[in-house]
C-alpha cells in the first residue's frame, strides 16, 4: 500500500500569500485599528469606502461602470511619520481582501520603483529567479484590484523623472482600468506641487479621496 503525504494550507495564511502585505501586518482589522487609537476620523472614512466598495465597482452585466465618477476611485492618506497611515492602509486592504475576495497587493513605492530599474536593466545574464518575482511584483502593481502605494515621496529623484513618470503611468493606467489605488505620503501640499506635475495632483483629486493624518507620531508612544 503507498500512502500519499498531502498538506493544505491554513486558509488565513492562504489569503496573504503573494499579496506583499508585511508579515507583521497581514490579516489587520479595523477592530485592531480601533483599538490603538489615534485617528478616530480617518479610521471611520476607511471603515465607510470599505462598505462602499462592492457598490463603488458594481457594473453592468455589459461590463459598463454603474457609478463611474466614483468607480475605480482608491484614497489618498497624507501626514506626518508614525501617524499610521502604512497601518490603516493595510487594514482597508486585509478588510477588503476578507470581505470582497479582491485580489490585493501591497508595495512600498521605492522598493518598487528599485524593482522596475531592475528589470529594465535585466538582460540575459540576469538570474531567472529574481527576474520572475520582479515581474510578479511589476505585474500585481498594475492588475491588483486593490494596490497600496506606501511612502510616495520617499522615492529616489533623478533629472530623467523615471519615478514620477512611472507614478503618474501606473495612477492613470489603473483608474482607467477601474482599479483603485490607496496611497500613503509624507509630503504636504508644497511638497507634491514641488514633486510632482500639475496634471498629476490634479488627477489625484479625481481619483482619490484625501484624508490628512494629524498629531505626534504613534512610534513615541510606542517607545
Amino acid at each position: 500500500m503507498t500512502y500519499r503525504l498531502t498538506t493544505t494550507m491554513d486558509p488565513e495564511k492562504a489569503l496573504w500569500v503573494g499579496t506583499g502585505i508585511p508579515p507583521a501586518l497581514r490579516g489587520l482589522g479595523f477592530d485592531e485599528i480601533e483599538a490603538l487609537g489615534g485617528q478616530p476620523d480617518a479610521l471611520k472614512k476607511a471603515r465607510f469606502y470599505v462598505d462602499g466598495l462592492r457598490s463603488q465597482q458594481s457594473k453592468t452585466w455589459r461590463g459598463i461602470p454603474i457609478n463611474r465618477f466614483v468607480y475605480g476611485r482608491g484614497l489618498l492618506f497624507a501626514g506626518p511619520p508614525g501617524t499610521g497611515k502604512t497601518t490603516l492602509a493595510t487594514a482597508v486592504l486585509c478588510e477588503a481582501r476578507r470581505r470582497w475576495g479582491m485580489t490585493v497587493y501591497f508595495a512600498r513605492y521605492p522598493e518598487h520603483v528599485t524593482r522596475e530599474r531592475q528589470l529594465v536593466a535585466a538582460d540575459s545574464s540576469t538570474d531567472p529567479e529574481l527576474l520572475s518575482r520582479l515581474r510578479y511584483s511589476s505585474e500585481r502593481v498594475q492588475a491588483a484590484q486593490l494596490l497600496v502605494l506606501d511612502d510616495i515621496g520617499h522615492e529616489h529623484a533623478t533629472a530623467s523623472k523615471f519615478a514620477e513618470d512611472m507614478l503618474e503611468s501606473i495612477l492613470r493606467t489603473r483608474h482607467a482600468d477601474g482599479n483603485p489605488t490607496i496611497i500613503t505620503t509624507n509630503l504636504d501640499g508644497d511638497e507634491w506641487q514641488a514633486r510632482y506635475t500639475k496634471p498629476l495632483r490634479s488627477f489625484m483629486d479625481q481619483a482619490t479621496r484625501r484624508t490628512i493624518f494629524l498629531g505626534e507620531s504613534l512610534r513615541q508612544d510606542a517607545a
